[in-house]
C-alpha cells in the first residue's frame, strides 16, 4: 500500500464506517425511540468498525519486517 493509496483507503473506511453507524442508530432510534440510545449506539459501531477495518488494512498490507 503506498502513501497515495493510504489516504485512498482511509478515505473508504471511513465512509463505509459512517454508513454502518448510522444504520446503528437510526435502527436503535426507531425501535426505542429514544435519540440518545441511538446516538451512543451509533458511535459505537462507527468506533468499532472503524477499528476492525483498520486492523484488517494493516493484516492485509505488505510489510518488509514480516517475514
Amino acid at each position: 500500500m503506498t502513501g497515495s493509496t493510504r489516504a485512498l483507503w482511509l478515505a473508504v473506511i471511513i465512509v463505509f464506517s459512517l454508513m454502518v453507524g448510522a444504520a446503528a442508530g437510526v435502527l436503535i432510534w426507531m425501535s426505542t425511540r429514544d435519540p440518545i440510545r441511538g446516538i451512543f449506539t451509533g458511535a459505537a459501531s462507527f468506533a468499532g468498525t472503524v477499528v476492525l477495518l483498520l486492523a484488517m488494512a494493516a493484516f492485509l498490507s505488505p510489510d518488509p519486517k514480516r517475514p
